[in-house]
């Protein structure tokens, strides 16, 4: 099954191009109105046996690969909560939706627009959701009944305050469990108080709460009262499902542990620090606050320039991974529930996270960068009737926002007429559809995307230390410093950090590249040609822009064309 996987590659060869659009994805055998499975998890990196790194279990997410089509080169567009999914919901880029941080939401600049359940919604679906789909409060109450068809088993979630953490709802109108946090946990072989494997506890999370789990019986009893509904009325449905782990903090079952190595024994980064030639402003510091700098500056963390202590970058690589095995066992149980109710066949199933996560390549840890590390995220969208892709991957091109248009496709719906504006993401249905039956690398597919953008504002409070504490989570955009845009294509990735105007709330913008370091301007670019993109020591290891001036212009070009950048500031020049 893994070697199946993990092995057979969908080429992008132009020859093969097959466009579908709109409600034409006339596809053999293809439900009438489909149901739709929408699982995202949080902080998770396409670090899995899926794309060939079997020393990490996920036994749950590789059948769902064998059953659908895993994506090479999917990426967010910003690397961090709250942003992100306000862009994936909504199918806008940051720049449309003006969510950079945590203070606004998408609903502040599109009050009427419609989310990727809101146009199940409304064009006739039962949409139930739980757990973290949209970030928590932003936009409130999950979106509400913009988004979520207004039923009891939808709203009426358990918000006692006499449960114990973990079984208390948060969102009292949405069910997104709390976190619950390690500290005093007592566990000694824990030297963070964010991360620790819960003692006396089953793989099943028995003996423990664990808020995931909570969401995962939250999502059962819906998809219960969704089949049950359907069975009675016909009624098609979409179920969302939000995930954290593996995000901090990275809490889980004790014997997730099992599945790997001891600590000593997890290996550890080859390049460690940040390499020459990448600007200071590319870089976020690991600490925001006082407390959280001194747990760093304990483990022995000085600067990206320098590494940190291994017994402590081992540790965080051993408990992200157990993290990502408790995640999956989660997605595996709702993956049987699908199969034991019998809608498989009719159910297309989307999985992805928000955001990626480094783990101490190139000196980075966390996402907050415009690194391959934190913008590129696993991908497999799961559709039944499309055998051909099933356990195939793609180099196709795609990103976050395409979802939205491509379960639209999929599903033959569309916005309704009167939508304010229209949304940023394009469909990839054509990259899933069926060439005949064969499970071939013969059977091939590309995007109709070349490239794709994310970006990430900076907020430095030391002008001779652009990397140290400029985490912009808090503040209004009036008052950003820089904003970092990323092109990638299937070659290079270029990265263009343009000093803000705060008056204007837009960045200061030149017609040509400046020279690095002009006017508060830097870039930087790495080459993918001979990377291995399983291998996360192999890239963005050397910074070429200063020899490769040509490339820089071009890509410089096309991101002001398609992130639509402007207007210019000469300048800069």
């Amino acid at each position: 099954m893994m070697t199946n996987i993990a092995r057979k590659i969908i080429c992008c060869v132009a020859s093969s191009l097959i466009l579908v659009s709109g409600t034409t994805a006339n596809v053999r055998n293809s439900p009438i109105r489909p149901n739709v499975v929408y699982i995202v998890v949080d902080d998770l990196r396409p670090e899995l046996p899926i794309y060939g790194q079997d020393y990490v279990y996920a036994p749950h997410l590789s059948a769902l690969a064998a059953r659908g089509l895993t994506f090479d080169h999917a990426y967010c567009q910003q690397a961090v909560c709250s942003p992100s999914r306000n862009s994936f919901m909504s199918g806008r880029r940051p720049d449309k939706t003006q969510v950079w941080n945590f203070l606004v939401n998408f609903r502040d600049v599109g009050p009427k627009w419609t989310t990727l359940p809101g146009v199940f919604k409304k064009n006739g679906y039962l949409t139930l959701g739980t757990g973290k789909l949209f970030h928590e409060g932003e936009p409130a109450n999950g979106d509400g009944s913009h988004s979520w068809t207004n039923v009891s088993v939808q709203f009426n979630c358990n918000t006692s305050s006499a449960d114990p953490p973990g079984h208390s709802m948060s969102n009292a109108f949405y069910c997104d469990p709390e976190m619950i946090s390690c500290t005093n946990e007592g566990n000694p072989s824990a030297p963070h108080p964010r991360w620790c494997a819960i003692a006396n506890t089953t793989l099943d999370g028995v003996g423990g709460d664990f808020a995931d789990i909570d969401t995962l019986d939250n999502a059962l009893s819906k998809l219960d009262y969704a089949i049950k509904q359907q069975r009675e009325t016909n009624e098609p449905w979409f179920l969302g499902v939000g995930l954290r782990k593996p995000h901090l903090d990275w809490r889980f079952p004790k014997p997730f542990l099992d599945f790997y190595p001891a600590v000593e024994h997890t290996k550890l980064p080859r390049h460690a620090v940040l390499p020459p030639g990448v600007p200071d402003i590319a870089y976020h510091s690991v600490s925001r606050s006082d407390n959280e700098a001194k747990l760093w500056d304990g483990w022995g963390y000085i600067d990206p320039w320098t590494p940190m202590r291994n017994s402590t970058v081992q540790a965080m690589r051993l408990h992200y991974y157990a993290a990502t095995s408790f995640m999956d066992s989660l997605v595996g149980k709702l993956l049987a529930a699908i199969d034991a109710h019998g809608v498989t066949a009719s159910t297309i199933v989307v999985f992805h996270a928000d955001h990626g996560w480094a783990l101490g390549e190139s000196g980075m840890y966390r996402k907050f960068h415009n690194s391959e590390l934190s913008t590129r995220v696993p991908l497999v969208v799961a559709v039944p009737w499309m055998p051909s892709s099933h356990g195939l991957r793609t180099r196709a091109i795609v990103e976050l926002i395409d979802i939205m248009p491509t379960l639209m496709d999929l599903a033959n719906i569309s916005l309704p007429m009167d939508e304010p504006t229209t949304i940023d993401g394009e469909s990839f249905a054509h990259v899933l559809a069926d060439f005949g039956g064969t499970d071939s690398v013969a059977a091939q597919a590309v995007s109709q995307k070349s490239v794709a953008i994310s970006q990430y504002p900076r907020c430095p409070q030391d002008t001779t230390h652009l990397w140290r504490s400029n985490w912009c989570e808090k503040v209004d955009a009036n008052a950003f410093g820089w904003m970092g845009y990323t092109i990638r294509n299937a070659t290079w990735r270029y990265t263009a950090w343009f000093p803000w105007n705060g008056t204007l709330v837009q960045p200061i913008v030149a017609a040509a590249p400046p020279r690095n370091g002009t006017g508060g301007f830097y870039h930087e670019l790495y080459n993918y040609e001979h990377v291995d993109t399983s291998d996360f020591d192999s890239f963005d290891t050397i910074e070429v822009s200063a020899s490769n001036a040509a490339v820089v212009a071009e890509l410089y070009a096309t991101l002001l064309k398609v992130a639509g950048l402007g207007p210019f500031e000469e300048h800069l020049r």
